[in-house]
């Protein structure tokens, strides 16, 4: 067994050794993993499952972010929470002219604005620093910061 050991060891970037006294160690082929069992009084057990080491685990999706609305448009502006506007699952709402609110998004969140038969005129993703949405006064644009 420790020849195996040491034969899996110098093919791993990392060596994981087994437990010295009754490891009950096994080595399953085909798959090239190797399993050690802990021995009594070891707190957790080696393993290595071969292939290419293990990468980081993805971070978790950003939480949500408030984001304040202001519309510089002179009139009331139709807008769009969600990926696609007429076509997608989403909240449609409106926005006051010359007016300031707050929204949650998270990041990569889509934000439209709409006009009367719901057809998308302008849009914009929510970003890791996006903190202030502001229509413009042409009423079609949004600008991110």
């Amino acid at each position: 067994m420790k020849a195996l050991t040491t034969l899996v060891c110098i093919f791993m970037t990392a060596c994981l050794m087994p437990p010295a006294q009754n490891g009950g160690g096994n080595y399953s082929g085909g798959g090239g993993g190797y399993n050690s069992a802990p021995a009594s009084g070891d707190p957790e057990p080696a393993s290595y499952s071969g292939g290419a080491p293990a990468s980081a685990p993805a971070p978790a999706p950003a939480g949500p972010v408030s984001v304040t609305i202001r519309s510089a448009c002179s009139k009331t502006v139709k807008v769009f929470y969600g990926d696609k506007p007429k076509f997608g699952s989403g909240t449609y709402s409106s926005i006051s002219s010359n007016s300031v609110q707050s929204h949650s998004f998270r990041q990569g969140d889509m934000f439209w604005i709409v006009d009367d038969s719901e057809n998308g005129l302008g849009s914009t993703s929510i970003g890791p620093g996006t903190r202030e949405l502001e229509i413009s006064s042409s009423c079609t644009s949004i600008n991110a910061r």
